[in-house]
């Protein structure tokens, strides 16, 4: 997934304080650095999420799934405010790195609805397909619920809605090998009928020549040819 290059480049790399921002191991609650920086931004990629399901390979849960262990502290990923104060409180070698997890659990955090033949090559439609232009206004917000109310079971089963990702998930591998399945069948039965077309010492050829008038004359034709009336 693409996303955590972005975290780590714009942000992390950066140099955004999340630190400061967040403010790990700090009892200053009142801090002017405090802010939800990252969470805004979060919450605007689940507002482009929900308007186009079909474009990001991962799903909300991987959102709720970040947003979590930036507060918890479990990973280094998100600790300290710049890339030199991690190297110098050693955080590659004391900690383990959040996207290490997500590597090793992937299929937690795939979406089902996620339509990759929409990423075509450039110069066939591919740059134009790759562009998404979400609607802005006040009108199409939505309340996360999924983050903010998940704790609520009025508001949203989340386990539900998790088996049923991952049954999404089974259905569209199972529906995408069929699909390979099919396409090679057709590839083979093609070929096999150029073969038959083709006959064998290239008949096929000479019958195609006749009748676009390239062949050989009939003998019927000859001998109509040679008569003397």
């Amino acid at each position: 997934m693409l996303f955590k290059v972005l975290i780590e480049k714009e942000w992390l790399g950066f140099g955004h304080k999340f630190g400061h921002r967040i403010g790990h191991g700090i009892d200053k609650h009142n801090d002017n650095d405090r802010s939800p920086v990252f969470l805004q931004f979060i919450d605007c990629v689940w507002q482009v999420t929900n308007q186009f399901p079909q474009s990001f390979e991962f799903n909300e849960y991987f959102l709720t799934f970040v947003l979590d262990h930036l507060y918890s502290c479990l990973f280094g990923t998100f600790l300290y405010n710049s890339e030199k104060e991690r190297r110098q409180a050693g955080v590659s070698s004391r900690t383990q790195s959040l996207w290490s997890f997500v590597n090793h659990n992937k299929e937690m955090f795939l979406n089902p609805l996620y339509n990759d033949g929409d990423l075509e090559p450039p110069g066939q439609g591919g740059a134009a397909a790759r562009v998404l232009f979400p609607e802005t206004s006040v009108r199409y917000m939505r309340l996360w619920t999924g983050y903010y109310c998940r704790w609520n079971p009025r508001m949203r089963p989340q386990d539900t809605v998790k088996h049923r990702q991952s049954q999404l998930l089974a259905i569209k591998d199972q529906l995408r090998s069929k699909v390979e399945h099919l396409r090679k069948e057709l590839e083979g039965r093609r070929k096999s009928k150029d073969e038959l077309a083709l006959g064998p010492g290239g008949s096929g050829a000479s019958a195609a020549g006749i009748v676009a008038g390239v062949g050989p004359p009939h003998p019927t034709m000859i001998k109509y040819d040679t008569v003397n009336i």
